[in-house]
């Protein structure tokens, strides 16, 4: 890697400015205009801050970066790697294993009781996949997973309408036409990652909710529910909230991830064992955690000189590693 040379106070300090990995650079940028990040909020991932996001965009020969480089693009490479880790969702998944049960028994119980409930828990245990199943298992369900360009009033009503195929008459309103469709229509709607969503949306769905009582479901972190409290009108609507992330049978759970993952040790003793440990003993991302070790350790397998047992074990040290830094 070619070195840049500084001037001034660095260089009287005999300090050289190391190249910025363009590539490194690019994919890190990429990843933040996909997901609709701040420089903010993409510092406070790397466990630094916004400032050094905006320096490193601009890091050249005559604006260096001011800071540690290595160390930043070290944690640019863990934090894109974690993410490359967890992509994927398990479309495959069956109705066993997971928080498949939990979340169905909420879901039917928000559905059949025509509430507006709460299903939360750590990410991780598979809240999206069982939810999403849900869905295509009840053709009359709407799921909608709200991103950070979704959450606001107007563009969350917009792909609700979307979903559910409604369509505005003439000089009709939007708000109104999902109102006239959805009344007492008796379609779950599931709200994935719903604390992304902002105040306005939270008095919208209150307000629909009133107005059509259709079952709402929404599911992610338990900040949803101190979310519709801190307004009293808002928390009143909420009926069931529960944490839906039990995992009711862990062994299945297992070799599910493990057939998905890494298919080459599904029936190797060892690995299951480790993965079985690693999801009894992880508090939070339970099947993310044992997912991200079967992705990396199938990616270790490739170099053709570890066993799947060997793999998952250097897997798990790195993973472990990383969250140690």
């Amino acid at each position: 890697m070619k070195a840049l040379k500084s001037t001034g106070k660095s260089a009287a300090a005999n300090d050289v400015a190391q190249a910025r990995n363009d590539l490194l650079a690019e994919r890190l940028f990429d990843y933040q205009r996909r997901n609709g990040l701040s420089d903010e909020q993409l510092g406070k991932k790397l466990a630094s801050s916004g400032t050094y996001v905006s320096r490193f965009r601009n890091h050249s020969a005559e604006n260096p970066f001011m800071g540690d480089l290595v160390k930043f693009e070290v944690a640019i490479e863990q934090l894109l790697l974690r993410e490359e880790l967890m992509q994927g969702d398990d479309e495959a998944l069956s109705e066993e294993g997971f928080c498949v049960s939990e979340m169905w028994s909420f879901l039917q119980l928000v559905h059949n009781q025509r509430q507006m409930g709460v299903g939360y828990g750590p990410a991780g245990r598979g809240k999206t996949s069982a939810a999403r199943l849900y869905a295509q298992r009840h053709s009359t369900t709407i799921y909608l997973h709200v991103w950070t360009w979704t959450a606001s009033r107007d563009r969350f009503a917009a792909e609700l309408a979307r979903a559910a195929g409604v369509r505005r008459m003439r000089n009709e309103s939007l708000f109104a036409a999902l109102a006239r469709v959805l009344k007492d229509a008796d379609r779950l709607l599931i709200v994935d990652n719903a604390q992304r969503l902002t105040e306005g949306t939270r008095r919208f769905l209150a307000d629909f909710y009133d107005a059509t009582r259709n079952p709402i479901a929404l599911i992610g972190n338990p900040e949803i529910v101190r979310q519709f409290e801190r307004n009293e009108q808002h928390g009143s609507r909420l009926g069931r909230c529960v944490d839906v992330t039990h995992i009711s049978d862990r062994k299945t759970t297992v070799l599910h991830l493990l057939r998905s993952y890494l298919p080459a040790a599904a029936t190797d003793a060892t690995v299951q064992k480790t993965a079985l440990d690693l999801l009894t003993r992880d508090k939070g991302g339970a099947a993310r955690a044992v997912k991200m070790n079967l992705r990396l350790a199938q990616r270790l397998l490739k170099s053709g000189t570890l066993s799947p047992g060997e793999a998952m074990q250097l897997a798990r040290t790195q993973l472990q590693h990383q969250e140690a830094a």
